[in-house]
């Protein structure tokens, strides 16, 4: 995960420093010692201070010294940091500790234990708004509450930006799943030109299997993991396969596991449901749902601006990538105290979204990419008259407005555009709708005309 040696080597002495400290003020915390725990804990909190489990503690040892008003300090501090670094909210777990302290409630200074999944975790989603009922799909799909009705496999599929990853890794850290799958969680996120030999034997590491980085062979490491896994009970996670053949060495689980894979191309994932029925199409956020992520992002523009706002998310058609740029773009405005009239008029219009960071959580390797990269992602596999092609398809008007096979049929100068279009629907660029008509997201419609231009 990182470049070199010493980096490696800081952010290792930066982790077992930041868990001593936490031990040490929990320790000073249970002997009654809360000026020495509060030490303790501060420092902790200095090394990272947008870790929120930190933030809490802290509150929690000053409501225990009888120092309400500095946990309340405390709390407004942090909701402050996470709004100027990650236009971001406190945790909902950060604002229920805020209100109990408050409203003076006696409370324990070490936060009440839940069950946590072990194995290969992905990061925690810094911000995810209008998913829960998707969330509530996914887990009655893996058998939550009812395990007879659990199925052994559910693909995911949607487009470039709606979140599946996101989703994923909520679905990773949920505490039902942690109760429902005893034995852990294995994750696992492929991309166009995975390591294979080196996810698996990530998964292999984490059931403790002897020597797995010598293991080479994916034969091999398959053959070890299905072995240990005949009798556990644990959520395997697929995260962004390109390919079919990619997923076909994870699927290592037995009878008590459950299998997630996400995709953003149709036939990978037909072809890796077992039935039809096995595809969870994850579509765009609703309208209030789409209002209520900006809202969380950009308060005061939502605020000041509802018409504007509402037009925006309309315009962006509810994709969580473009409204988590456009959002963060519009709070930084409106921290500086600048107008943002003409930053939403021009977010309307699609000027500055494909140049503009992609949120934090899309980051890899400290490069936090552009809207353009991300996309890029899914058009940079075509071929040279496909991608052509993808890109003259900006010519037309995005969604709402649709159009036939007769028009593209006409803009690539083709008497069959169908084998063109099929692949583009497959690629998810491209979506059918009734009448054998067809219809693009704002966002990749601005793509392609990035790419004609």
């Amino acid at each position: 995960e990182y470049d070199d040696w010493q980096t490696f080597q800081r952010e290792w002495l930066r982790r077992e420093l930041a868990g001593a400290l936490k031990r040490l003020a929990q320790y000073y915390g249970e002997q009654g010692n809360f000026e020495r725990a509060i030490d303790h804990a501060q420092r902790w909190l200095a090394i990272d201070n947008l870790h929120e489990p930190a933030h809490r503690m802290l509150m929690r040892l000053y409501a225990a010294n009888d120092q309400r008003s500095e946990a309340i300090r405390q709390y407004q501090e942090c909701e402050r940091l996470l709004d100027t670094e990650l236009a971001t909210p406190p945790e909902e777990e950060t604002m229920l500790l805020h209100q109990a302290i408050k409203s003076n409630t006696t409370m324990p200074f070490i936060e009440p234990s839940t069950p946590e999944a072990g194995g290969v975790l992905p990061p925690l989603p810094s911000l995810m708004v209008g998913r829960e009922d998707a969330l509530n799909d996914l887990k009655a799909r893996i058998g939550i509450p009812n395990r007879a009705e659990m199925r052994p496999v559910t693909v995911i599929q949607g487009w470039p930006g709606v979140g599946k990853s996101t989703l994923v890794a909520a679905l990773a850290h949920d505490e039902e799943v942690a109760q429902a799958f005893p034995d852990g969680v294995l994750w696992a996120s492929l991309g166009e030109t995975p390591s294979l030999p080196a996810e698996l034997a990530t998964w292999a590491d984490a059931l403790g299997l002897s020597d797995p980085a010598r293991t080479r062979k994916l034969d091999e490491l398959t053959a070890q993991l299905t072995a240990v896994l005949r009798d556990k009970r644990i959520l395997l996670i697929v995260d962004d396969v390109w390919q079919v053949e990619h997923a076909t060495p994870f699927r290592v689980g037995g009878q008590g596991c459950a299998m997630v894979m996400s995709s953003r191309l149709n036939d990978v994932a037909q072809s890796l449901a077992p039935t039809p029925r096995d595809v969870y199409r994850l579509a765009v956020l609703g309208e209030d749902q789409a209002l209520e992520l900006l809202r969380t992002l950009t308060p005061e523009t939502v605020n000041d601006h509802p018409n504007e706002a509402r037009e925006l998310v309309s315009d962006l058609e509810g994709l969580p990538l473009a409204i988590q740029v456009a959002g963060r773009l519009l709070n930084s405005e409106a921290r500086l105290g600048w107008g943002v009239s003409d930053l939403l008029a021009e977010l309307r219009a699609g000027a500055g979204l494909l140049g503009a960071q992609a949120p934090g959580d899309m980051a890899a390797q400290d490069t936090t990419p552009t809207v353009a990269t991300l996309l890029q992602r899914s058009t940079a596999s075509l071929d040279e008259i496909m991608r052509q092609r993808f890109a003259l398809l900006g010519l037309f008007v995005p969604k709402p407005a649709t159009f036939d096979l007769e028009a593209m049929a006409v803009a690539w100068e083709t008497a069959d555009p169908k084998p063109t279009a099929r692949i583009l629907v497959n690629r998810g660029l491209l979506e059918p709708v009734s009448g054998g008509r067809f219809q693009m997201h704002a966002l990749l419609v601005l793509h392609a005309r990035s790419l004609l231009a």
